[in-house]
């Protein structure tokens, strides 16, 4: 259902956000594909983890002008940003860091038995639970080099109740805090908070 060609296209902004979900829409109704996109399986790996986060990072923050070439690989960019005169004008560098083997295990039990595990936390503990992964991939991110690179620091978490969004965004900033004190080589990072839809330069620590 989904190939590293039809990935690797070149497209507008809006071009890849508009493939990226009608592909999502369809992977939902077949179960088998559902299945191992849910597992994280083949290319459904770096779909999930980079070319579905990338595809909104890229709507909010090039102009629709702009071209998109998403790369898979281990080139140390995932995609290349080219301007109306199809120069290249940026590379960007997605990185998502997760609680990996809890995802693996929750996914396999859904497909197994139709649902995860059942976690309990306070409000927004689930942020503070995913803090020290995201502080630890930041370490390793900084010891390379990304000077010619954007780097977008994927921030994934279920979404809060409305009555708890305003402590999930202190615990954010305290979160955005920490990563601005850790010293980047790479042209620009931002913070892309998928729940929220919301990007954020790095040097930025207040959450709405």
């Amino acid at each position: 259902m989904i190939t590293k060609e039809e990935i690797e296209k070149t497209r507008s902004p809006r071009g890849l956000h508009q493939f990226v979900w009608r592909r999502i829409n369809k992977i939902r109704k077949d179960r088998g594909e559902r299945h191992k996109a849910m597992q994280r399986r083949g290319i459904y790996k770096v779909f999930t983890d980079e070319i579905i986060p990338l595809s909104i990072f890229v709507l909010k923050v090039y102009p629709n002008t702009y071209r998109v070439k998403p790369v898979l690989g281990n080139q140390g960019y995932d995609a290349i940003i080219m301007d109306e005169k199809e120069q290249i004008v940026d590379f960007v560098e997605i990185t998502c860091p997760q609680d990996g083997q809890r995802k693996a295990d929750d996914a396999n039990k859904t497909v197994s038995r139709g649902y995860g595990n059942i976690h309990v936390y306070s409000p927004c503990e689930n942020i503070d639970r995913l803090s020290k992964f995201i502080y630890f991939t930041c370490q390793k991110k900084a010891q390379k080099d990304y000077s010619n690179c954007t780097l977008v620091l994927v921030i994934d978490f279920d979404p809060p109740f409305p009555e708890h969004r305003r402590l999930c965004s202190k615990k954010l900033e305290r979160l955005a805090e920490q990563i601005k004190s850790i010293r980047f080589k790479a042209k620009r990072v931002f913070l892309l908070i998928l729940p929220y839809k919301e990007v954020l330069n790095r040097n930025s620590v207040r959450f709405t």
